[in-house]
């Protein structure tokens, strides 16, 4: 069951970061043309349904299976790696689901044409969106590299 866990693991975290960053860069690039992003709203919406339905969920999952293996574990002997990694993972992962959600969540109205109650306009909340999806994925390549070194 172990071993299943781990690759479930492995998986998401190499779907989180992977398609925060290509979706990330996609999303940026269709910004920085300088058209408006109502014009290609067919695609900002496919990509936040992507992420909402997609990577949101496997990151319940990395979350799971992480708070799984963790659990195998003896907490009196525990190295700071793992400590480390069960703590800012988490941390990481929560806040990604918070704030990633709630700025996809604003970009769903705003292509719907539902006003906001601070009406920003769709570039700037594709922008914020984009923000948190390299934060998060950034910071979650920071717990890999950690991991990775097995700093103790």
């Amino acid at each position: 069951m172990y071993s299943i866990a781990y690759i479930l693991h492995i998986v998401g975290i190499a779907l989180w970061i992977g398609s925060f960053a290509a979706l990330g860069f996609l999303l940026r690039s269709l910004v920085r043309k300088g058209e408006s992003l109502e014009r290609h709203s067919l695609i900002v919406e496919k990509i936040r349904r992507f992420v909402n339905f997609g990577i949101l969920p496997g990151l319940v999952i990395v979350l799971v299976t992480g708070v799984f293996m963790i659990l195998q574990f003896d907490r009196e002997h525990i190295p700071f790696y793992l400590t480390f990694m069960e703590q800012a993972g988490t941390l990481i992962i929560l806040l990604t689901i918070i704030f990633v959600s709630m700025y996809s969540r604003k970009m769903g109205k705003k292509l719907q044409g539902v006003v906001l109650k601070k009406d920003k306009p769709l570039e700037s909340l594709a922008l914020m969106y984009t923000n948190f999806m390299f934060l998060s994925a950034a910071l979650s390549v920071m717990v890999i590299v950690v991991v990775g070194l097995r700093i103790v």
